[in-house]
């Protein structure tokens, strides 16, 4: 149920009718022993890590090998073990506890990751950005790591009337000759700059915050991961499977100056391919290899996705991060998209 929940914030959930031929995978759950000292020639195992991430939490590590044309993962810590057969469609997940959330995290990094191959595969271009979603348009909000994205959502959200459609990744295509974006469920990690702005959002999410004693307090490392559901209570949200037209790209510059100003963004062409997210060609990086993506046509829908995200109008937000009124925020509210 936790795993269902996660994905329906984002996309349409429907029962199966039997039929999973045109299905990209079968998951199939057992619960039982996985021990990896039951399976032959475990110590040349490859180590390598599911998801890596600064939280323990939500770190997975695991080990690796191939038995013919399966391809088998064992998470110790949970004691889960994957087998993919890309030949069969089947991905088999046998697991002691498949209650636990550890175990949940393994099962949502699994779908996330044949989702995204599938999405690359069929010239879906993902774009490390927070998206916004107001009178049928969506408005882009990327740039590096504790730039601030979040902070300028939770202002579009909590201030002017939008709804959150993506927090970390949105998808983009292109639809009969038009940008398109469609959001992406992830794992909330709100920093704490951000969070003292909002004390009903700290209330809620029970933390105690004593944003004096902290010093680089806008700094990437001071970040709390916060429930999903919980998040989606605290921010209004687009609905499941929604798609619509790009209208604004913003490039947000949050710090602890007492001003905040909007300003057209002159290099916008230059910076925009450093914020989209592929698997490079030469890596063999990716921890499973269930989905191949297509790199050749890959590199063709970053190409196309990258000229039509160029024509699209850019701004910079840069200061406080309490946004000003400004055309390309307030007008949506009042025009009819």
């Amino acid at each position: 149920d936790r795993v269902i929940d996660f994905f329906s914030t984002h996309f349409v959930i429907r029962e199966s009718e039997g039929d999973t031929s045109s299905c990209v995978a079968t998951i199939r759950i057992r619960k039982g022993q996985a021990d990896l000292a039951n399976y032959a020639g475990h110590h040349d195992w490859e180590p390598l890590y599911i998801r890596k991430s600064a939280s323990p939490f939500f770190t997975i590590p695991a080990v690796r090998q191939y038995v013919g044309e399966k391809e088998q993962l064992f998470c110790k810590h949970t004691n889960t073990l994957l087998t993919l057969d890309a030949s069969t469609k089947f991905i088999d997940v046998t697991s002691e506890d498949v209650t636990s959330e550890a175990f949940n995290l393994i099962l949502i990094e699994l779908i996330r990751d044949v989702v995204i191959k599938n999405e690359e595969n069929e010239g879906t271009v993902i774009l490390h950005a927070s998206c916004a979603f107001r009178n049928g348009a969506a408005y882009l909000i990327t740039g590096p790591k504790g730039s601030g994205k979040t902070t300028t959502i939770m202002e579009l959200v909590h201030r002017f009337g939008y709804q959150i459609m993506s927090g970390d990744k949105t998808f983009l295509f292109e639809k009969n000759g038009v940008l398109m974006a469609s959001g992406w469920p992830d794992y909330p990690h709100i920093g704490i700059g951000t969070l003292t702005k909002y004390p009903e959002v700290i209330n809620k999410v029970n933390m105690s915050i004593n944003a004096e004693e902290i010093k680089d307090i806008w700094s990437p490392k001071h970040k709390v991961a916060v429930d999903p559901q919980l998040f989606r209570q605290l921010m209004p949200s687009s609905e499941p499977g929604l798609q619509c037209p790009v209208a604004y790209i913003f490039y947000p510059s949050v710090s602890s100056s007492p001003d905040c100003f909007i300003e057209s963004l002159s290099d916008h062409q230059d910076r925009i391919g450093e914020n989209i997210e592929t698997i490079p060609e030469t890596s063999d990086s990716s921890w499973n290899h269930y989905i191949k993506v297509n790199h050749e046509k890959l590199q063709f829908s970053v190409k196309k996705i990258t000229e039509m995200l160029e024509q699209v109008q850019a701004l910079r937000i840069i200061g406080s991060g309490v946004l000003p009124e400004h055309e390309s925020i307030s007008l949506s509210l009042h025009s009819g998209g």
